[in-house]
């Protein structure tokens, strides 16, 4: 490790030899864009050559913003401009000794001329890029209604109310044209449903996320690239969808508006939805030393009310600067019923269970909770050096949760009479309070043929965390308290260097200083800890011609604790389960290798190693002799996996377009508590997916789309999990020139209960999830807008014809 940090330090410090050389030599540039929208081209191609014999000069590789550079002695050349999906370019250009910027160059897709009629060619479903795999959104989300459609659409991501993962390694962060969207779980899912399919260019994920980004999220990144705002416009979508599971309808409404008008483009996104839906939870214990088995159930009731409302305003002062701010707000309110019966057995020789104990109970928790996130946001460009620009952030994230929470529960024999002491009560509150303030700086730098990157970043935190019981109850009054403040500072330098037209280089470092210290009411006041953690990024990428492209890339990245997993205080779920966090949690490090390749924008093949070390698990400490169960979660876990992915986009038939992937890993996970070990667990673990899309007519505005998952049982924490099986099916429309689009379907059609099973010292628990199966779907959509200047031209007209 210590010497790829001092290989990349190396690199960072020797660039200075390559903006040096060929001081003789005059300077080309440019920057290559799409025709249609005007989005940068990565990865193309500008290659220099001699006349008349067309020999090879030079070349250079476009960054992620299109610009390339290169140098040549002054002269007359032929400059080719390529790009795969792109039809080429060639222009006769002369050279000055003083340089030659050339600025904005076009390319326009590729088109065939078939007996007079033309045929589009497809721009790359998949691009392999520096750092990242580019899916072009509109090909794979057919049928799709809003952002989170084309998520669930996306090769290799699993999208649910609890976020969004890469399969196979975790959560992501989810940045929206770059920026990061500060909200989780339900909150958001709500805002993307509010974002249109039909405004989305790019889904982007970056399993080996440059230094510039925070070495938090193992998963690695996932950006949503919006398609540039049309000038002089306002236009929208409203949606509503609604979810019906065994007679209960969930209902939500979105929409989504634009404008943009001379300096001014301003954005605002709603969401609400009221789910309302039942569950099921079942832990079922076995203590093999005492002879004793428990079986838990609970039946919940989840009544919901949320809300997200995000805007955002954007103003150009000049064509070189720009200033915006965006404000995201998303309260919601839950209400949970429960109704839990817990059963105590011994286990006979035989192997048959004998009652000994029922706890019937019944509880209910009002929960309120608010997200709150501000950004400022500045960026500067210089039309005289292309590619050049420094952006600065500052934002604002804060959290409140509120709950109150009470059960109840009696203890009664095999023969149903009561058992003296055994009653249980609780009545709690629980408050939390998050409070977070960012700023960053981020520096774009072309020299040469090298891009230079380079940043700062400053993160101030405090949580205040509270858990209070009640006198009259069992547990008896008791008030906990925490207060944590966790300081982040970070610089980071990132590299991309041309070798070659076909060979392009990356390599970065991010160093992170971390502070924390709190207080624990009633305890001494926690350790502060400082420490200093390296994150070095390298990437190289090999194009030995347009259907081919090979990458190499690594990576080291981080999982910080969330704010609730930091309280040490128990919070009971009855008499027999509590749950309790630890105050001085370590982020969990993960080490990363990956070799990938693409073939003609559609067929892609991944190999990966990771290590994790420091892991965030729940451990399950049951005592056998109560078959009560401590969930205590600390870094337990260190994990070896390695696999093999591979997808492939078929769309040969004019009525079929399929997306096909599966993966195969190997998982080796052991845990330890205080030294000592608990759980051992390696194996193989297999998934597959299915995604297409049937097209019913030419026009393809009435479509049906299927998708099918099925995961073997994996390893997952200090547990293993059992096989999954998802499913949907949907029918499509479209009318209104596309304006109106409506779904309906039908999701989970054979989905088995998901079930994990956790060992611990020979005790096993098995705790089962009810999946919500054959829920029906129904959406509709409907898109609008117009140009501002033809609805005055328009006005004009008719004020005219009235006058006469």
């Amino acid at each position: 490790m210590k010497r790829l940090h001092l290989l990349l330090t190396a690199l960072a410090l020797g660039t200075g030899s390559t903006f040096a050389q060929s001081t003789g030599d005059a300077r080309l540039q440019g920057r290559l864009l799409r025709a249609s929208d005007r989005q940068a081209i990565d990865m193309g191609n500008a290659l220099l050559r001699k006349l008349p014999d067309s020999t090879l000069v030079t070349g250079a590789v476009t960054d992620s913003l299109g610009t390339f550079s290169l140098t040549a002695s002054a002269g007359t050349y032929l400059l080719e401009l390529r790009a795969l999906g792109y039809q080429g370019q060639y222009k006769t250009i002369t050279l000055p000794a003083t340089g030659l910027d050339l600025g904005e160059l076009l390319l326009s897709e590729e088109t065939q001329q078939l007996r007079g009629v033309e045929v589009r060619g497809r721009r790359p479903i998949i691009t392999r890029q520096a750092d990242r795999l580019v899916f072009d959104a509109q090909q794979i989300s057919a049928g799709a209604q809003n952002a989170l459609d084309v998520l669930k659409r996306t090769p290799g991501l699993s999208v649910s109310d609890q976020g969004i993962s890469i399969i196979g390694r975790g959560k992501a962060i989810v940045l929206i044209n770059d920026k990061r969207v500060r909200l989780s779980g339900e909150a958001l899912t709500g805002l993307l449903r509010s974002y249109n399919q039909a405004d989305i260019a790019e889904v982007q994920v970056l399993t080996t996320p440059p230094a510039k980004y925070e070495a938090e999220g193992n998963a690695g990144v996932l950006n949503i690239v919006m398609k540039k705002a049309q000038n002089d416009y306002f236009g929208g979508n409203i949606s509503a969808d609604a979810f019906l599971f065994k007679g209960r309808v969930s209902p939500s409404l979105s929409t989504g508006l634009n404008y943009k008008q001379g300096r001014i483009s301003a954005s605002l996104n709603l969401d609400g939805s009221h789910p309302n839906t039942i569950g099921t939870f079942d832990t079922y214990r076995t203590a093999p030393s005492t002879q004793l088995y428990s079986a838990s159930s609970s039946l919940f009731d989840y009544q919901t009310r949320s809300l997200n409302i995000r805007g955002g305003l954007d103003y150009t002062i000049n064509p070189e600067l720009t200033v915006g701010f965006t404000a995201t707000y998303a309260p919601n309110s839950t209400q949970i019923d429960r109704t839990n019966e817990t059963r105590n057995y011994s286990i006979s020789p035989d192997g048959s269970h004998d009652l000994l104990l029922r706890l019937p109970g019944t509880a209910s928790e009002t929960e309120h909770e608010a997200y709150t996130a501000l950004n400022l946001h500045l960026e500067k460009t210089f039309a005289k050096a292309p590619g050049r620009k420094i952006s600065w952030d500052a934002d604002y994230v804060g959290s409140r949760t509120s709950s109150d929470d009470r059960f109840a529960s009696t203890g009664y024999l095999a023969d149903g009479s009561p058992v003296a002491g055994s009653d249980f009560s609780y009545k709690g509150h629980k408050g939390q309070q998050v409070h977070s303030y960012l700023t960053n700086v981020d520096v774009t730098l072309p020299l040469g043929q090298t891009i230079l990157a380079f940043g700062a970043k400053g993160t101030w935190s405090r949580t205040d965390n509270s858990n209070e019981y009640f006198a009259h109850t069992t547990l008896g009054a008791r008030t906990d308290a925490i207060l944590f403040d966790e300081h982040v500072y970070a610089l980071y330098t990132d590299i991309t260097q041309p070798l070659s037209a076909k060979w392009n280089l990356r390599g970065g470092l991010r160093m992170e200083y971390t502070h924390t210290a709190g207080k624990v009411k009633g305890e001494p006041d926690l350790k502060t800890r400082d420490y200093v953690n390296f994150f070095p990024t390298l990437y190289l990428g090999f194009t030995p011609s347009e259907r081919h492209a090979l990458s190499f890339e690594g990576t080291i990245r981080l999982d910080r604790p969330h704010f609730s997993q930091l309280s040490p205080y128990p919070l009971y779920e009855n008499q027999y389960s509590t749950i309790s966090g630890k105050e001085d949690l370590r982020p969990t490090k993960q080490g990363s290798l990956t070799f990938g390749y693409t073939l003609d924008g559609s067929l892609n093949f991944q190999a990966f190693a990771n290590y994790s070390w420091d892991g965030i698990t729940p451990l399950a400490l049951l005592d056998p002799h109560t078959s009560a169960v401590r969930y205590l979660i600390d870094n337990a876990e260190t994990k070896y996996n390695v696999g093999l992915q591979n997808s492939y986009f078929f769309h040969s038939l004019s009525f079929l377009q399929c997306y096909i992937s599966h993966q195969i890993g190997y998982t080796t996970s052991s845990v330890a508590y205080n030294g000592h070990p608990l759980n051992a667990d390696k194996g193989l673990s297999y998934s597959a997916s299915l995604n297409g899309t049937l097209f019913f007519n030419h026009t393809k505005t009435f479509s049906g789309n299927f998708y099918l998952n099925y995961r073997t049982p994996e390893i997952s924490g200090a547990g293993r999990t059992s096989s999954q099986v998802y499913s949907s099916v949907s029918l499509n429309y479209s009318l209104l020139n596309e304006r109106l689009r409506l779904q309906m379907g039908i999701t989970n059609i054979a989905s088995p209960d998901p079930r994990t099973t956790l060992t611990t010292e020979g005790n096993t628990i098995e705790v089962v999830n009810m999946s919500i199966r054959n829920m029906l779907t129904a959406s509709l959509t409907y898109t609008f807008g117009a140009h501002l200047q033809d609805k005055q031209a328009s006005k004009n007209a008719e004020a005219m014809r009235s006058r006469f």
